[in-house]
């Protein structure tokens, strides 16, 4: 499939009930602000049931992730002390069965290579996905034990200035699907039409410091980090003050050697430095795929994740997805995380990986 360059600007109308405070990271809330879930009945001797990160203190609304329904306790789903979410017989709330998640080959909305060798993946684009996904917000009192992302934007000096003093600041992704915005459902068209994590991370910029921020999104689907390489140009063309690049899932399905990856990312990095030497860098570790799927390489994006590192200094930061993907799903399902059943993000997953990137640069987050 031919790959070409394309911008997609989402004008932020998204109507974030509480304006930036949605993007305070869940790790330091005691709000659990919109958690996705997503049902499955493993077997007929039991209801379906998902898992929530943290055990309830209150449950504050449940709703479709349209948020067009709203969801009863009792009628719609029942809850044990255990942060067990159930579907009670008659529920409205969407669910799939054990073998509806492995479909047989050749069935709609599925993909091969499940790691069974037998079935295909339950799999679909656009928002199908976010159909069957519901929104809970909830009080805890759980302290999040996993590492988190430090405040880093003292190692971006010359971004730092920019934000605190008010200056204008171009900023620019670049990356892959997930990137361009795959499966936001502000990309796919449905509601509640929230943007991708790039454009949320820009509009909370903006939020606490006030400084104005031309954005550009030079992401494509299907790239990895040789694409990006062949392609950095366009970037650097724009002079940018800051460059978020955010490849490796396609490498890693790819098996691109890690050697190669931190090369081509390197190199991406030289290549706008040449242009516009003031430029400064957030490099992505990317979220990890669905474990099933035979191009899922668990074993790579850990060490992709460290190769990124290495090319951390000063004017250059890393915001650790694979980390907080990992931990995310030791908890709760890969299902109820993904918007496509394999390598993309739902809202919620979009609503975290800004959250990861705005806690290295906003300090009323520590």
């Amino acid at each position: 499939m031919r790959k070409s360059l394309r911008v997609d600007n989402f004008s932020v109308d998204f109507k974030i009930e509480k304006r930036f405070n949605d993007m305070k990271p869940f790790w330091i809330s005691e709000v659990m602000e919109s958690e996705s879930l997503f049902f499955v009945q493993k077997d007929e001797n039991e209801l379906p049931n998902d898992t929530l990160l943290f055990i309830p203190d209150k449950i504050l609304s449940v709703k479709s992730a349209s948020r067009d329904i709203l969801y009863n306790e009792g009628k719609d789903y029942i809850i044990n002390q255990e942060g067990i979410i159930s579907l009670p017989k008659g529920s409205r709330i969407p669910f799939k069965t054990a073998e509806e998640m492995r479909p047989a080959p050749n069935s709609p909305n599925s993909i091969p290579a499940c790691r069974d060798g037998k079935s295909h993946l339950l799999f679909g684009e656009g928002h199908f996905f976010h159909d069957m996904q519901i929104e809970i917000s909830y009080t805890h009192k759980e302290t999040w034990k996993a590492p988190i992302p430090e405040f880093a934007l003292n190692d971006l000096p010359k971004t730092k200035d920019k934000l605190i003093n008010k200056l204008s600041l171009k900023v620019v992704l670049f990356g892959d699907s997930i990137s361009a915005g795959g499966n936001a459902s502000g990309f796919t068209g449905a509601k509640p039409f929230m943007p991708p994590y790039g454009d949320l991370v820009v509009h909370g910029l903006q939020e606490y410091y006030g400084s104005e921020i031309t954005y550009k999104n030079y992401s494509v689907g299907g790239t990895a980090s040789e694409w990006g390489l062949q392609n950095i140009s366009v970037v650097a063309e724009e002079n940018p003050d800051l460059v978020i690049i955010a490849f490796g899932m396609n490498d890693a399905s790819g098996r691109v050697t890690p050697e190669q990856f931190k090369t081509n990312i390197y190199r991406q990095m030289k290549a706008v430095k040449e242009k516009n030497p003031n430029a400064e860098f957030i490099l992505v570790a990317t979220m990890t795929a669905n474990p099933e799927w035979t191009a899922s390489s668990p074993d790579l994006y850990p060490i992709y994740r460290d190769m990124l590192k290495t090319l951390c200094s000063d004017g250059v930061i890393l915001a650790d997805m694979t980390s907080m993907w990992t931990e995310l799903l030791k908890r709760k399902s890969y299902a109820s995380l993904t918007g496509n059943g394999v390598n993309h993000p739902n809202d919620f997953g979009h609503r975290i990986y800004a959250q990861v990137i705005l806690a290295l640069l906003v300090p009323s987050f520590l």
